[in-house]
């Protein structure tokens, strides 16, 4: 399969995964008010969201707990768990080969 295809895959489980969340958050909410949506949906784990509503990071139960002592007003993003997207595609070099030959940039002896 090409790696397109498995991007494309990755992708699209990364945002069902997005998608499956009940309750979210913000990194700028506090923790409080991350455990009373826990409590309210009765979960524990949020996903913690952007403006644009993407995946930032997740904040557990056993996050908040262990931060609450210091400060329970202190923002979700100083506990969270930060969740990467799936990488982008790198650009194989015979790709760019006719690309930099265009441009009148050197090719190394034996790679074209």
């Amino acid at each position: 399969m090409k790696a397109g295809g498995r991007w494309m895959r990755q992708n699209r489980a990364f945002k069902e995964a997005l998608s499956s969340f009940i309750a979210t958050v913000f990194p700028t909410d506090t923790l409080l008010r991350a455990l009373r949506e826990m409590e309210r949906h009765q979960v524990r784990m949020l996903g913690v969201v952007g403006e644009g509503g993407g995946l930032l990071g997740l904040v557990s139960e056993s996050h908040i707990l262990a931060a609450w002592g210091a400060d329970p007003l202190a923002p979700v993003s100083e506990v969270m768990a930060r969740v990467k997207p799936p990488p982008r595609e790198r650009p194989r070099l015979r790709n760019l080969l006719p690309r930099l030959r265009r441009k009148g940039r050197s090719v190394p002896p034996g790679r074209g």
